[in-house]
């Protein structure tokens, strides 16, 4: 998982992670395997008061476009309808919104998500120019 995650995060597609990070959080992690090979990855963060983030989402090389991603992301879904309490709100900040929208996302303003903008926001190098979409799913 560190290495694919790690390949996406040299390229700024996604917050760079720890292995420590993953282990302390693995259980808000799903992946996709073909036989005994990683090839997707993403996670579920809580933040409180119903409120959640896809995150981590990588998909490797030779698996992109083929639904991948799509399937994780449907699987966090899942996983956040039957929590209890339940989760109310699903959202993401990411360079590839059609891929949530075909989902039932839709655009939000970054400024919701006041918890993740003070969090990891603040660290990353694009705090100020970021080239990311806020996108939401209401449960």
């Amino acid at each position: 998982m560190l290495k694919l995650l790690d390949s996406y995060a040299k390229k700024q597609q996604v917050l760079p992670r720890t292995a420590i990070d993953l282990q302390q959080n693995i259980q808000n992690f799903v992946v996709a395997r073909d036989g005994d090979k990683l090839v997707g990855v993403v996670s579920l963060r809580p933040y409180g008061e119903g409120f959640f983030e896809v995150r981590s989402l990588a998909v490797a090389h030779g698996y992109k476009n083929v639904g991948v991603g799509s399937r994780l992301v449907q699987e966090l879904l899942n996983r956040a309808r039957s929590m209890e309490p339940p989760a109310v709100n699903v959202f993401a900040l990411t360079k590839r919104p059609h891929l949530f929208q075909r989902l039932g996302f839709r655009l939000a303003y970054r400024e919701r998500f006041p918890a993740k903008i003070w969090t990891d926001c603040l660290l990353c190098p694009k705090y100020s120019d970021c080239d990311e979409t806020a996108v939401e799913y209401r449960l």
